[in-house]
């Protein structure tokens, strides 16, 4: 009789757990992560196994009515079941005994109280996304000048707006287009009434989406409009890219199909790492009336932490041989830097640029040849040749700081030219704001040199807030140009008067 009823209490130690599958559903999806329906009050627990879409997934994190996996390609909707321990006991762990509140005492510092130490400035926030499908801005530019012999001017009308053609997708149609006029000018052809930068049909989010078709406002992060269509995958980190289509007329935006452009771009961007890299690497080609003009690699990297920013930039393009422009196999026809620091008002930055002149096909038929590269002299009835090496560089420096009753900003430059003139070039800025109530004091100099002259100019002004909304400023400006050509100095006087007026937070 023991040992039968030992075998009993060994049988149903041994017996398995009563397992049931129920039901759950899929609620939301983010960031990698999908929450699903139901959570503990139905018996799932940390560990739990989950199978939907035929894949198995383990509970990471559950409260009472939900719980998550850590998934991807599942979607908010989806369903799916989960197998649950009905019979298991759930096991109660002791915790250790909390420490005593004496034992903190002195390991932190007092509190400070944020009014103590910050002076906050009331600014106006945006309201975000407005409800609705349709969204739209509108923006008004105009300028005029007047000489005793002639009056130019222009003015433009410019609407950005975009409608969700399907709310709960992200499926939208973008529209940039202006209405521009003008006076006049030797480049009339060039000075379209109507301008369209955008006008596409997009899945996904306007900065970056999955697919775009129509007119797009960019193809890549390094290529500009472009007549076709553009689609994107992103893995993880990763995003890879493909675009083709035509290339508007490099003047006027007009549709054009005597060039394409077709490329692909792979890029790098973790928004969760310290510096938020992003590194987009583009590889194009272009033609032009049917033969291969442009073949082009360039390369984009930026990052930034804290009061640190990082940006980088450079293009190599492949020219086939005897092109007419007498560049090399291969070159590299731009780069550039720029390193930034602000902090609590004040800021300091350096940028260097190095670049040669755009060539292709396509352009070599649209602008002067001397916009395209240095024509040397040829002895005889000929027409000049390239000359190779044309470049243009510079570096530039900049410092400033501001507070609530002053400002200060300076900025120097020097410059390299290597082309149709060939020279040295310097340059450099002063400004600064005094704010004294509702009056501010402004003053400012500068001056350069170069190979044809130099110049140095100083001004003064002063600036009126009369009433909320409504800011006013007038300048008086002397500038002395001296010319190597002219028989002396020049000295130009200028009065400046400019307004701000805002008169609803939707406009000013």
């Amino acid at each position: 009789m023991r040992q039968l009823i030992i075998a009993i209490v060994f049988v149903l130690g041994a017996a398995p757990a009563f397992a049931e599958s129920i039901p759950v559903k899929v609620t939301e999806v983010a960031g990698g992560v999908a929450y699903l329906a139901p959570g503990r009050a139905a018996g799932i627990v940390p560990g739990t196994k989950i199978r939907v879409r035929g894949r198995t997934f383990s509970v990471f994190e559950v409260t009472e009515k939900t719980c998550a996996v850590r998934a991807d390609r599942i979607t908010a909707g989806d369903v799916g079941s989960a197998v649950v321990d009905r019979t298991g006991a759930i096991r109660v762990e002791q915790l250790a005994k909390p420490r005593p509140p004496e034992t903190f005492t002195g390991q932190w510092p007092d509190p400070v109280v944020p009014a103590r130490v910050q002076n906050p400035t009331t600014v106006a926030l945006g309201s975000g996304k407005a409800p609705g499908r349709a969204h739209m801005t509108v923006l008004a530019y105009g300028y005029g000048g007047a000489s005793s012999s002639r009056v130019d001017a222009e003015a433009e009308g410019r609407i950005i707006a975009s409608y969700d053609v399907w709310q709960q997708r992200p499926l939208a149609l973008d529209l940039d287009v202006a209405g521009r006029a003008f006076t006049r000018g030797y480049n009339r052809a060039s000075r379209t009434p109507v301008f369209v930068r955008a006008a596409q049909l997009r899945y996904g989010d306007a900065r970056d989406p999955r697919l775009a078709l129509g007119r797009l406002r960019y193809a890549a992060s390094s290529v500009g409009m472009l007549d076709g269509v553009r689609a994107s995958a992103r893995v993880g980190t990763f995003e890879a890219a493909a675009f083709g289509g035509l290339v508007p007329e490099p003047l006027s935006g007009r549709p054009d199909t005597a060039a394409s452009r077709f490329g692909g771009e792979l890029a790098y961007d973790d928004t969760t790492a310290g510096w938020q890299p992003r590194v987009a690497v583009t590889a194009y080609g272009s033609t032009w009336s049917g033969s291969l003009d442009e073949r082009r690699l360039t390369l984009d990297a930026s990052a930034g932490r804290d009061a640190v920013r990082f940006d980088a930039w450079a293009e190599a393009q492949q020219f086939p041989a005897g092109n007419p422009w007498g560049a090399r196999a291969i070159e590299l026809t731009g780069a550039g830097t720029s390193t930034q620091l602000r902090k609590h008002g004040r800021y300091i930055a350096l940028d260097m640029t190095f670049l040669r002149p755009e060539r292709s096909l396509r352009l070599d038929a649209a602008l002067p040849a001397d916009w395209l590269c240095t024509r040397e002299p040829q002895p005889g009835d000929v027409d000049e040749s390239c000359a190779s090496g044309d470049y243009w560089a510079t570096a530039t420096g900049s410092t400033g700081m501001r507070t609530r009753r002053w400002a200060v900003d300076a900025i120097g430059s020097v410059g390299r030219s290597h082309g149709v003139y060939r020279g040295f070039e310097t340059s450099g800025y002063v400004r600064g704001e005094l704010a004294l109530a509702t009056v501010r004091l402004l003053g400012g100099t500068s001056g350069g040199r170069a190979s044809f002259g130099s110049w140095v100019a100083g001004e003064a002004g002063v600036g009126f807030v009369p009433s909320s909304g409504i800011d006013v400023a007038w300048r008086y400006r002397a500038q002395l140009f001296d010319y190597v050509a002219s028989t002396g100095p020049v000295l130009l006087h200028s009065i400046v008067a400019d307004g701000r007026v805002s008169v609803l937070p939707e406009l000013d």
